[in-house]
């Protein structure tokens, strides 16, 4: 898949982004200005496309959201948003009913919530559908700091996303031994609306640092919590490509889980 050529422009010609693969575990959180024209280049497009592909599977399969106009979305660790723009495209694709969407997203790099900012007041120009966005500069440092969130956001949405966010906890140990999917999971399940769906999504790799899988962690994590898991990636993960000026054709490998009320 390739990137919208008014997207890929102004990726890699406002915001001068740049191609940059890192193979490591990486801590985006704490990357600064520069890293994050890496990021941008690199894994912004990659999120596009796996949000893209997973939500616009799901909604040609489901009825869900037919029937309104207006939804909520949370975005936990957001970074520069390219998991909400592809969930964004898919929307506008396979509901055309929705006319206004308010998205509530968590951050803590003010670099990174700055460039998804400027990215979005660049979308609405391609768009009819109203976009409401309340963004949190919110650092997390341990699971208790997720008391603080829960006192914060005290609506219910329609989508909960987190793409490749998760890992980082697991990589600086915030949340010691204990499994962070869980944690993460048993805040945002309680916020879903009626009709609500959750996509958690991470990389497939071994963690150097708990010498664990990714995904295994994820498994056990949302069994511990009961999670009524009605889609997820066959096997260890999913392949995903995408085309753009700064790769004629970059893959990434997703391990990603739908859980429904």
């Amino acid at each position: 898949m390739r990137l919208p050529d008014w997207l890929d422009k102004y990726l890699f010609e406002t915001l001068q982004a740049r191609f940059h693969p890192v193979y490591s575990n990486m801590t985006v959180i704490d990357w600064n200005k520069e890293q994050i024209r890496d990021y941008l280049g690199t894994y912004f497009p990659r999120s596009y496309v796996e949000s893209y592909t997973i939500f616009s599977r799901y909604l040609a399969s489901s009825s869900k959201l037919m029937d309104t106009t207006d939804i909520s979305i949370l975005d936990f660790g957001s970074g520069t948003g390219g998991e909400l723009f592809g969930l964004f495209q898919a929307l506008k694709e396979k509901r055309p009913n929705i006319t206004q969407i308010k998205v509530r997203v968590i951050e803590g790099n003010a670099d990174a919530l700055r460039s998804y900012e400027r990215i979005l007041c660049e979308w609405r120009k391609h768009t009819k559908t109203k976009i409401i966005c309340s963004p949190s500069p919110i650092k997390i440092d341990d699971f208790y700091d997720l008391g603080i969130l829960d006192a914060l956001f005290t609506e219910k949405f329609d989508i909960i996303l987190s793409f490749k966010a998760v890992c980082e906890f697991v990589t600086k140990q915030q949340f010691e031994t204990q499994n962070p999917y869980k944690h993460l999971a048993g805040f945002m399940m309680p916020k879903l609306s009626e009709k609500g769906m959750m996509v958690l999504a991470d990389i497939s790799s071994k963690n150097e640092i708990a010498n664990e899988w990714i995904p295994d962690m994820m498994d056990l994590g949302l069994k511990d919590l009961k999670a009524n898991v009605t889609h997820r990636n066959t096997g260890n993960n999913e392949i995903f490509t995408v085309c753009h000026t700064g790769s004629i054709c970059d893959s990434s490998k997703l391990a990603w889980r739908i859980i429904e009320q």
